[in-house]
C-alpha cells in the first residue's frame, strides 16, 4: 500500500499513462525535512517520527552538509552506544552525499540507489535542494506504472 503522500501522484502518473516520470514532478510540492549539524540525535529522531520520514537532509545555513537515516541511526549510534542526547547530527550524519538531478528520471534515480547501496537520493539543482526520493517510493511507482501498463494492454487485446 502506498503511503498517503505519494498515492496521489501515483494516480495522476498512472492516470496520465506514463511510463517514465521525472522527478521535479514527482518532488514537487513535497515537504523536506531539513535539520540542522548541531541538532542532537534524540532530538533529530523525534523530528524524523513526528514528520513521518525515514531520512532528514542536514543543511548548514542552506548548504546541504549531509543526510540522516533511520540506517545511520541504528549503525552508528545504537550499535556502538554514543549518547543520543548529547550526540549531534555533525558527529552521525553520511556526508558523502550520493544526489541527483530533478531532470533524471526515476528509473535513473533507483539505478542510482541500487549502485549505491542508499535508500535515499537528494534531489539536487545547483545549490537548491529540491526534495528527496526514497527507494521504496520509487518502487511504488515503478510497480503502479507497471501495472497501468499491463492493464491497458489487456484491455486493448478485447478489441482485437
Amino acid at each position: 500500500m502506498l503511503h498517503k503522500d505519494y498515492a496521489s501522484t501515483v494516480e495522476v502518473f498512472v492516470t496520465e499513462l506514463k511510463t517514465k516520470v521525472i522527478l521535479r514532478e514527482l518532488v514537487a510540492g513535497k515537504t523536506v525535512l531539513t535539520l540542522s549539524p548541531e541538532m542532537t540525535i534524540s532530538a533529530a529522531a523525534q523530528a524524523m517520527q513526528q514528520a513521518k520520514k525515514g531520512a532528514a537532509l542536514i543543511v548548514d545555513g542552506k548548504k546541504l552538509c549531509g543526510i540522516f537515516t533511520e540506517r545511520d541511526l541504528v549503525n552508528r549510534v545504537v550499535a556502538v552506544g554514543l549518547p543520543p542526547q548529547e550526540t549531534p547530527l555533525k558527529q552521525v550524519m553520511t556526508t558523502n552525499l550520493v544526489v541527483i538531478h530533478p531532470d533524471d528520471s526515476h528509473w535513473t534515480a533507483i539505478s542510482v540507489m541500487v549502485t549505491h547501496q542508499i535508500r535515499h537520493l537528494p534531489v539536487v539543482e545547483g545549490d537548491q535542494v529540491l526534495g528527496i526520493v526514497s527507494r521504496r517510493q520509487l518502487m511504488a511507482l515503478d510497480n503502479a506504472i507497471m501495472e497501468a501498463d499491463i492493464e491497458r494492454r489487456e484491455a486493448s487485446r478485447l478489441f482485437l
